[in-house]
């Protein structure tokens, strides 16, 4: 390869292998945050006001007055 492209051409290994380093780094950092959606963190599906709003859906639907209130974002984030 060398006389192909010349001898300079091995110091552009060192950038790809940390390029293609930082790449899998952050391929495996966004894996591990979207493993389990339903923890609760800031990122996660609202799963609990998602079932509040249902809950609040069906028991306007059977005619109930006391109904419980929905959650409200702390900080706009819904949990």
């Amino acid at each position: 390869m060398t006389e192909r492209f010349g001898e300079h051409i091995i110091w552009l290994v060192i950038p790809f292998s940390l390029l293609i380093g930082w790449v899998f780094l952050v391929l495996e950092q966004v894996g591990e945050s979207t493993e389990n959606p339903f923890e609760g963190c800031a990122n996660d599906i609202p799963i609990t006001q998602i079932s509040r709003n249902i809950e609040i859906d069906l028991r306007e639907m059977l005619g109930e007055k006391d109904l419980p209130p929905a959650l409200q974002p702390v900080n706009n984030i819904l949990m």
